[in-house]
């Protein structure tokens, strides 16, 4: 499925404006969406779902825009949402929670339901409580929930709103395993505020900052925003002036920065950059904007 958004923009009544003429193009598969709070990602995300209209310009979807009803009733049908706070009812059961979900997205076959229900219970490792009530599920069990319920109708457009946030390594792992295979046959939205989570599962990734894009494109050349800028100065030194810190390690020999800055500071050695330097090194290049 490829979505395509032309000089898209969102105000909102005595706030800063969400969007600012967005034009982009996503491809099918895995694409990263990032940017700090306040960027637009919420909202892109809940125009592309057809939640929210934009004020000006348009989407398409498959050719179709999304502005016309009869093309937001047959997105819907094609689509799968998992938002940040999804909270399954907690009286019903994981299946009675999917058929549930099935009937709303106009499934009308109840056996077809039932198919699904079971597939999709199965796929995201619920398979032994799914006669249990949610409500005294985890909150990674409630989040495998939401993934199945977005995955009912077999929807070729994705849309995850960060899927693994305050969960543990082990359900992170489950979690981005099972993003990288829906990402084969599919288009996948990822917006997360975890870098790694993009460099493990998006080939693909685009950056907002203040409801403009910053970048988009090939996730490996994000990378690249900090190529031959990266440096982890030595122990116990203060962090070079002017660098911009990505993070500190502490060892038994004290404190090392790993720093972006155009010249290596005294006492630095060069690293080699990763998705996170990329990223803050292109933040620092749009501060002002």
């Amino acid at each position: 499925m490829f979505v395509s958004v032309s000089h898209l923009g969102k105000d909102f009544a005595k706030k800063p404006r969400a969007l600012d003429d967005l034009t982009i193009d996503l491809p099918s598969g895995m694409i990263g969406l990032v940017g700090p709070n306040g960027a637009g990602k919420t909202t892109l995300m809940r125009i592309l779902c057809g939640i929210v209209r934009p004020s000006r310009g348009n989407v398409l979807v498959d050719g179709c825009d999304i502005a016309e009803a009869r093309n937001r009733r047959a997105l819907k049908k094609s689509l799968g949402y998992l938002p940040q706070d999804i909270e399954p009812y907690p009286s019903l059961t994981p299946l009675e929670f999917l058929d549930y979900v099935g009937v709303l997205k106009g499934m009308d076959d109840k056996r077809e339901r039932k198919r699904q229900a079971d597939e999709l219970i199965e796929r995201v490792g619920l398979a032994d409580v799914r006669t249990r009530r949610i409500g005294g599920f985890s909150g990674g069990m409630r989040r495998r929930v939401g993934i199945a319920q977005a995955l009912m109708g077999d929807p070729q457009l994705l849309v995850v709103d960060e899927p693994t946030a305050g969960l543990d390594p082990e359900e992170r792992m489950r979690f981005r395993t099972l993003l990288a295979t829906l990402g084969r046959d599919r288009t996948v939205i990822l917006s997360t505020h975890i870098l790694d989570d993009v460099a493990q599962t998006c080939p693909y990734v685009c950056v907002l900052r203040k409801g403009r894009l910053r970048f988009d494109g090939a996730t490996g050349n994000l990378v690249d925003e900090a190529h031959g800028r990266t440096w982890l100065t030595g122990p116990r030194m203060a962090p070079p002036e002017g660098a911009i810190v990505v993070n500190a390690v502490g060892d038994a020999y004290g404190t090392r920065y790993r720093v972006i800055a155009d010249r290596c500071p005294e006492g630095a050695e060069p690293v080699a950059p990763t998705l996170e330097d990329g990223y803050m090194a292109l933040a620092a290049g749009s501060a002002d904007g």
